[in-house]
């Protein structure tokens, strides 16, 4: 390979090679390899009143900065410290290279390598692989896991704005499960996280609001939640005219919530072989219908077969999951709502009838996901990377950071334009 050549493979810009050379240490192995550059153009203009007309003023010597590995081994670059004079302000500065910031002693091309490691995994991780000490990567990763996560923020909540149809989600994650909570705002048709809020509770939500204005100026045409009266009590006070939906699984459970206690009801009653294949295959009354096997359709035939009650319950489960999947508009879904109801009032058991209060108080928003069809599945995902997320980094002490890597981490396309725009 050509000299001039390496830079342009080395991603150097405005610089040409002089020397590659390979260090030795006492043992006769090779330890690195150092390059020396120089600038094309000594020449730029000044910082301070950005006039062309500078002139060289010396040299301070030489320069030593890390970059990335050639391979294995450690590489080194060499670059002359060019001192320059303005002849309109008579400012002196230094010489500033493009793949490096002001006195750092490591290419930006490292920091975006430590970066990169880090942002999936740890900085321990990243220090492993690049052999960078640990407060430097540290620093490293967190100047630009800040920088990335609020540009990020910032686009997701501009795609937002500009969407003609705002969709938004809101759902709790736990911090440490029935104490500390967090509520994630979501973008659900533009699939990104908008913000966290400190809390699940109306006062909690307030405060956040206040700290973040911009989220008042969204204009969203549907809000899907679960029935958590300080989500609606929010979603009222601050989008009144956003059409509130409650999320279908969040919903679908409180069926299943019925056939549980049906379950516990009955065990007792039931031989004590039967009550221990009840319980070993409880979950078999939980998955749809329609999505068993022939075998597990023989063993829930012996379930249901053990309690009237409980097999009401079950198919009364599979009709809501069936007025999901099959309710053409929502003036049908209200009708056949409304008969799925009278339907399930009709056994007169105990759990269906104190079951059925929350569908029949909650109805409005129920049938309203037939207005519009989307469910907070994605968010429960997003749940899911954040909870990994805290146990990878020991739930992370500082907040603004844990934010930062949250938006990060669910928002990974955005932040991966955000990251390349940062180091290009």
């Amino acid at each position: 390979m050509q000299l001039q050549d390496i830079g342009k493979v080395m991603g150097l810009q405005g610089v040409e090679v002089e020397s590659s050379i390979l260090l030795i240490d006492e043992t006769g192995e090779a330890k690195g390899v150092e390059i020396r550059i120089k600038p094309l153009n000594a020449r730029q203009h000044c910082p301070v009143c950005e006039s062309s007309q500078t002139v060289l003023n010396g040299s301070d010597g030489d320069r030593r900065i890390q970059h990335l590995k050639m391979g294995v081994m450690p590489c080194v670059l060499v670059v002359p410290r060019i001192r320059l004079l303005c002849k309109e302000c008579k400012s002196t500065f230094g010489h500033e290279y493009a793949f490096v910031d002001g006195k750092e002693q490591y290419t930006i091309a490292v920091k975006a390598h430590v970066y990169e490691i880090a942002v999936g995994s740890t900085v321990q991780h990243s220090v492993a692989v690049s052999g960078i000490p640990y407060s430097t990567s540290e620093r490293f990763f967190k100047e630009a896991a800040l920088t990335i996560a609020q540009r990020t923020g910032m686009a997701a909540l501009s795609q937002a704005q500009e969407s003609e149809r705002l969709i938004m989600g809101i759902d709790d994650f736990s911090i440490r499960k029935g104490h500390n909570y967090n509520t994630g705002i979501h973008d659900l048709r533009g699939e990104s996280l908008l913000g966290i809020a400190k809390g699940r509770t109306l006062e909690e939500l307030d405060r956040y609001m206040e700290r973040n204005p911009q989220m008042k100026d969204l204009n969203p045409f549907a809000i899907v939640m679960d029935l958590a009266k300080s989500y609606h009590s929010f979603a009222e006070k601050y989008f009144p005219n956003a059409i509130r939906v409650a999320d279908r699984f969040h919903v679908n459970r409180y069926a299943l919530d019925i056939l549980d206690d049906i379950r516990k009801r009955i065990s007792p009653a039931i031989p004590p072989q039967a009550r221990r294949f009840l319980k070993r295959k409880s979950k078999l009354l939980r998955k749809r219908n329609d999505s068993l096997s022939d075998l597990q359709h023989d063993e829930l035939a012996l379930l249901l077969a053990y309690s009237d009650d409980l097999k009401a319950a079950y198919w009364l489960k599979e009709g809501l999951i069936d007025w999901y999947d099959l309710s053409p508009n929502h003036r049908v879904a209200q009708i056949t709502f409304q008969r799925w109801l009278e339907h399930g009032l009709a056994f007169n058991i105990p759990e269906i009838n104190q079951g059925l209060k929350t569908f029949i108080s909650h109805r409005d928003v129920i049938t309203n996901y037939h207005r519009c069809r989307f469910t907070n599945g994605v968010v429960e995902g997003r749940n899911g990377k954040i909870k990994s997320l805290q146990r990878r980094h020991f739930f992370l002490g500082n907040r603004t950071f844990y934010e930062a890597l949250c938006v990060i981490e669910c928002n990974i396309e955005l932040a991966r334009l955000q990251f390349t725009r940062l180091f290009a």
